[in-house]
């Protein structure tokens, strides 16, 4: 089977893979330098694949991506407005360029070949220094009419009145991202998420208290999701994720008490994304090769 590449264009680094069957064959990582993308990004590409044996690529950013027309619409982390991605970048590569959203390409990649690859409805919520989120629905990657579906990170907590970097209230976002639970911890003591953390795992209680409130928020949220479309999982990625176990009590609460009749349907489960930082690169490279 012919290669497919990947890049995912993040805030400190661009990640360009070349993809077999999910699998990554090469890789590399170069500096994110807003002034120079177009040139950075072919420059990758053409070292990853000398000899053109791809037509085509997959890149995935943060924001929102016209992903019709190939351009990033606004990704204020990156400082891109109504950027024409494609139209800048193909003339420099001679391949054609699909672009898409990197929560939208990790949930792709871990549906395809990660946590997701045994169920047909699932959801990933992507906890880093924001939440991001993807929907797959009847194997079928979910984007909307205009490509900005699935942004789960807005999905409003009962009763939270936080205000989100969005402009709206009681995002999830605002509840229980890095950067919430980074404001939180300080605000309880904590000199980091770190600190607070290793606290939790000591079983202080303060600690533990703070991850059981944004275990229920994500799982509030995953539990009105599922009212709505009936998943069968929820992945969780990011790199907030990797603290899940020390939430993951709260999630579960969270998700009963709002759910229709808990105990008259199948719940969905929680489980951990597989693919990590590559879940990005691996998804949108099927992208490229038109599997979406």
């Amino acid at each position: 089977m012919a290669i497919a590449l990947g890049v995912d264009i993040g805030g400190t680094k661009i990640s360009a893979a070349v993809v077999r069957n999910g699998q990554i064959v090469k890789k590399i990582e170069e500096p994110f330098r807003r002034a120079q993308i177009i040139e950075d990004l072919a420059t990758a590409i053409k070292s990853l694949d000398p000899q053109h044996e791809s037509e085509s690529v997959g890149i995935a950013c943060a924001g929102l991506i016209d992903s019709e027309r190939g351009v990033i619409t606004f990704a204020g982390n990156l400082d891109f407005e109504n950027f024409p991605l494609r139209d800048l970048l193909a003339p420099q590569i001679n391949r054609e360029i699909s672009l898409t959203n990197d929560a939208s390409a990790a949930g792709w990649g871990e549906f395809r070949h990660g946590a997701g690859k045994s169920f047909s409805h699932m959801a990933l919520l992507a906890v880093g220094t924001g939440i991001g989120g993807a929907l797959i629905l009847n194997r079928s990657l979910i984007l909307g009419a205009h490509g900005l579906g699935a942004e789960l990170g807005h999905l409003n907590v009962p009763g939270a009145s936080a205000k989100c970097p969005c402009g709206l209230m009681g995002c999830v976002e605002a509840v229980a991202s890095g950067r919430a639970m980074e404001a939180r911890a300080k605000a309880s003591g904590f000199a980091s998420t770190q600190e607070l953390a290793d606290a939790a795992r000591a079983g202080q209680p303060s600690a533990t208290a703070l991850f059981d409130q944004m275990g229920w928020a994500i799982g509030a949220i995953s539990g009105r999701l599922a009212n709505v479309v009936d998943l069968e999982v929820i992945v969780i990625g990011g790199g907030f994720g990797a603290t899940f176990e020390l939430w993951e009590g709260g999630a579960l609460r969270g998700l009963r008490e709002n759910i229709v009749v808990p105990d008259l349907r199948t719940i969905p489960e929680f489980t951990r994304a597989q693919l990590g930082n590559d879940a990005g690169v691996i998804g949108v490279a099927d992208f490229a090769y038109g599997r979406v």
